[in-house]
């Protein structure tokens, strides 16, 4: 009986050290990290990759990932979109759309625990808004819900993060 419990015990622990959504400190360091560095963390974490397009003209390149991605369809526990320059990687934006109320309260938490400060907030396309800023990092939280069926709907929480230097360029746009 105790070897079934430790092997029990140690396949779940297993399954969460292996397979997990992300902590915000994680989605922070994975913004600095080059195209080829944050694939294969993620993919590492059980991340699966869903596309990417290189920066031209002037744009952004991204690579896009999801998480806990069902087997029936596209829908998954977790988005990522990591939006980089070919320059430098202080120039990426990353993006993590969450489902879980619990998830988004995480993040939120920890936002106001590291100082961020709500510098905005408002709605714009049924959208609610809320734009935190800290001493070197802004979190533009976008709170919306999507219809999962004809009776049923479910709220989205979106975080896109970027440099405060690259919220007060794209704030201007």
């Amino acid at each position: 009986m105790k070897r079934f419990l430790f092997f029990t015990f140690l396949l779940f622990f297993t399954s969460i050290s292996f397979g997990q959504n992300l902590t915000l400190s994680q989605v922070l360091s994975i913004r600095k990290l080059n195209i080829g560095n944050a694939e294969e963390y993620l993919t590492q974490r059980k991340w699966k990759f869903f596309g990417a397009k290189e920066p031209k003209d002037g744009y952004l390149g991204y690579l896009d990932f999801a998480y806990n991605v069902s087997t029936f369809d596209d829908k998954a526990e977790s988005f990522l979109t990591l939006y980089y320059s070919n320059y430098s990687s202080s120039d990426n934006r990353i993006l993590i759309q969450v489902v879980k109320e619990a998830k988004y309260n995480e993040y939120v938490n920890q936002i106001k625990a590291w100082g961020g400060k709500i510098i905005k907030s408002y709605v714009e396309d049924d959208r609610l808004y809320k734009i935190y800023q800290g001493s070197t990092m802004t979190y533009i939280v976008r709170t919306f819900t999507q219809d999962e069926s004809i009776y049923s709907k479910k709220t989205v929480y979106d975080f896109l993060i970027m440099t405060n230097e690259d919220y007060a360029i794209f704030s201007l746009l």
